[in-house]
Formats: structure tokens, sequence, C-alpha cells
């Protein structure tokens, strides 16, 4: 079994990751909807369920 703080820094990789992507794509569609809080909203919850997939396949490899 790992230690806490191991998965701890995991989840935070994957979470920061996903949450820079999906703000750079909540802005980029925002720019086109004329709803940029809206969609930087939306973009960061993605992004934070991609954060955790991320953190499993680093979790996988390491």
């Amino acid at each position: 079994m790992k230690n806490k703080d191991e998965i701890k820094t995991y989840m935070l990789e994957g979470m920061s990751i996903g949450m820079c992507i999906g703000t750079s794509l909540g802005v980029i569609i925002g720019l086109f909807t004329d709803n940029i809080p809206i969609c930087i909203c939306f973009g960061i919850s993605i992004g934070l369920c991609v954060g955790l997939g991320i953190d499993s396949l680093i979790k996988k490899n390491k």
C-alpha cells in the first residue's frame, strides 16, 4: 500500500493539469459563445474529472 502523501501528490498533479486544460478550453469556447465565465466554470469542472483520470494513469505507470 502506498502512503497517503504519495496518492495526494498524484491527485494534485492530475487535477492541476486538468484544470489548466479545462480553463484554456473554457476561454476558447467562451470567445465563440460570448459567455466566458460560464464556459470557464464548465471547463474547470470537466478538467477536474479529466485530472482524476490522469491521476489514475500516473498511479498505474509508477
